[in-house]
């Protein structure tokens, strides 16, 4: 059990971290170690970590990507993660009751989540929210103002300009292959096309 540990592993290649996420210097992680609130992940090329927390959730975390860890140590309290450039798959187990006490931001989006198997993908274009596994409810993502709620097969593309959301869609996820999300499974998009032929519409170059 994670019992009440948040927990950052090192999965492979340079991982370091800062604690807390004001810090001037970031430390190499080799192996694993528990963190507080307040922290920062950040992996190099071809690199990747794994963040569990305490209901024994799960965060992926891809290469060339760097994630703020804000206050998720009580589970009476809401659970941020902030992912400032790159790409993060999670597992998160459903809560009881009807509220979601886990939010994904972005400098354009933030994301309710409970009970999700989801990638979020974050660049200087935009976002792109790829839901697996997503009951109706479960993810409802606030971006430019307006509130999209993507289910299980869906995608949700936010466009970013001079660093404000100006446009976001749902597309289906059949039409999706981003290199960010096939890093996740050893290279293929969910549907066997080749990672080398799909492009990043956030610009993040994570999975490059």
């Amino acid at each position: 059990s994670a019992g009440q540990v948040n927990e950052l592993a090192n999965v492979r290649g340079e991982v370091t971290y800062a604690v807390p996420v004001t810090a001037a210097t970031t430390r190499p992680l080799a192996g694993r170690i528990a963190l507080s609130d307040d922290a920062r992940a950040i992996t190099g090329f071809r690199a990747a970590a794994r963040l569990t927390l305490p209901d024994s959730s799960t965060v992926e975390i891809g290469d060339k990507t760097d994630v703020r860890l804000d206050a998720f140590r009580d589970a009476a309290t809401r659970h941020e993660i902030v992912l400032n450039h790159g790409a993060l798959r999670f597992i998160i187990r459903h809560p009881s009751g009807a509220a979601s006490n886990y939010v994904f931001k972005t400098t354009t989006a933030q994301l309710a989540v409970r009970g999700t198997l989801a990638y979020l993908v974050s660049g200087p274009n935009g976002d792109q929210i790829y839901c697996v596994e997503c009951a109706p409810g479960d993810v409802t993502v606030t971006a430019a103002s307006e509130t999209y709620r993507v289910e299980s097969g869906q995608t949700l593309n936010v466009r970013r300009i001079g660093g404000r959301a100006f446009d976001a869609a749902i597309v289906a996820n059949a039409g999706v292959n981003n290199p960010a999300i096939d890093q996740f499974l050893h290279g293929f998009s969910p549907f066997g096309r080749p990672a080398s032929e799909g492009t990043d519409p956030t610009g993040s170059d994570s999975g490059r």
